[in-house]
């Protein structure tokens, strides 16, 4: 079933359980914000692929994030500071212009396992949570290792930076392989066209083999990276950790 909803393109990709915050100054969109906060406090988040923010005909990802306000600032002037946090991926089925913003025609987006465990819901209670857990396997296995490879990760980052290292249960790192994938999706570093293409995923596994192959690459990069600040740097040089970071390809 479709909805519409207010659409807010940015040069960012939103992740469900990913904090956004916000400075609307554009008339547009604090008469989109303002609107919002007079219902339900959700409009939808997608990135820029055609144009350019702050300006008219801009184009939308085809697969974006509803994004909850959960805090909301106004100015003296009428500037808006907005804390959002994403919600529900959602896809555009089509677009419409209202008061100078875009309205979209979407559908929800979900992970194959869990319109499964919604469809398990409303049938056989007993076959549905083994069929659930067959299917669920694979993902939570990729999520151990996931979760191990991110916390070495976080740790090599953690050294390069000069910073202690926390335990992942301190950053209150998910354990759940839907939520594990989006989080790791969220945090990682990679450029914008591939973390839309983790977005666009409707499978975890997928999601989770994906992030498992960045993060091991990052870890790589993490290390020559520390071996090479042992070394003495040639002039000019302007490499960073991440400058030959990976490929989702």
């Amino acid at each position: 079933m479709s909805f519409e909803i207010p659409l807010f393109p940015l040069s960012v990709v939103l992740f469900p359980g990913m904090q956004l915050p916000l400075h609307i100054f554009e008339p547009r969109y604090r008469l989109m914000a303002e609107r919002a906060l007079a219902g339900d406090s959700t409009f939808g988040v997608a990135l820029l692929v055609e144009g350019h923010e702050g300006q008219p005909d801009t184009v939308p990802a085809e697969v974006g994030c509803s994004t909850e306000i959960t805090e909301a600032t106004r100015l003296p002037d009428g500037r808006i500071n907005l804390m959002t946090v994403g919600r529900r991926r959602f896809r555009v089925l089509s677009t419409r212009r209202q008061d100078g913003y875009l309205i979209g025609s979407c559908e929800w987006l979900d992970d194959q396992h869990a319109q499964a465990q919604r469809t398990q819901a409303e049938g056989a209670q007993a076959e549905g949570a083994q069929a659930e857990g067959l299917q669920r396997e694979p993902a939570t296995a990729l999520a151990r290792r996931v979760r191990m490879l991110l916390g070495t990760y976080l740790a090599s980052l953690a050294r390069n930076a000069n910073l202690s290292p926390r335990d992942l249960d301190a950053l209150d790192v998910p354990r759940d392989p839907l939520q594990l994938s989006m989080w790791v999706a969220s945090i990682i570093t990679l450029p914008n066209e591939q973390k839309q293409k983790l977005l666009e995923l409707s499978s975890t596994q997928a999601r989770l083999q994906a992030e498992q192959e960045f993060l091991l690459r990052g870890e790589i990069v993490q290390k020559a990276y520390a071996r090479r600040g042992r070394q003495p740097q040639d002039e000019g040089d302007e490499d960073g950790p991440f400058a030959r970071f990976v490929s989702i390809n």
